[in-house]
């Protein structure tokens, strides 16, 4: 599961119990640097502590988490929880290189593995671009309070025709 990265190897492994401390490191950093262009400060706070390293330890326990690690350093994650992609979070540095696609890529081969026809994403305001280019559609708003998250769904080929990158269609696919 290894790609490029410049010149440096990028490698997207299963989060192990003893990553919980650098996950929830590089969500912070993200939430505060990226996110928080899109969301007020209350907000960004309410979610950072759903993210701490105790709480993540626990969703390493309960889903099927992905790092993406560079020199062996943690710098995304992402995760699925039955059919809906959840905590998908690339450090602010090296965001824009495919980290993020390439751990979609892994959730969304998982996915398939486990005959997911439709995968589901609550996303960010943030994110919402990001997932549109790798296929998702905007199927609704949803608010806690006053933070929105788009949810967006994409409908996954079958293991037996699956791509090795997230499958976007291209235009002959779309007539």
């Amino acid at each position: 599961m290894a790609g490029r990265l410049g010149s440096i190897e990028a490698v997207i492994r299963p989060a192990r119990d003893d990553d919980a401390d650098a996950v929830s490191a590089v969500i912070q950093k993200a939430l505060r640097e990226t996110n928080a262009r899109d969301y007020a400060p209350e907000i960004i706070d309410r979610i950072a502590l759903s993210f701490a390293p105790a709480a993540v330890s626990q969703l390493v326990a309960k889903r099927t988490v992905f790092v993406a690690t560079l020199e062996g350093r943690i710098v995304g994650t992402a995760s699925l929880d039955g059919s809906v992609v959840r905590t998908v979070f690339v450090e602010p540095g090296v965001q824009g290189r495919g980290i993020g696609r390439r751990l979609m890529a892994e959730v969304e081969r998982t996915a398939r593995e486990r005959n997911v026809a439709v995968l589901a994403v609550p996303s960010s305001v943030t994110a919402e671009t990001f997932y549109a280019r790798l296929g998702f559609r905007s199927v609704r708003d949803s608010f806690h309070g006053d933070e929105r998250t788009i949810i967006m769904e994409r409908t996954l080929a079958p293991p037996s025709t699956a791509c090795d990158a997230p499958c976007v269609p291209g235009p002959e696919r779309l007539a």
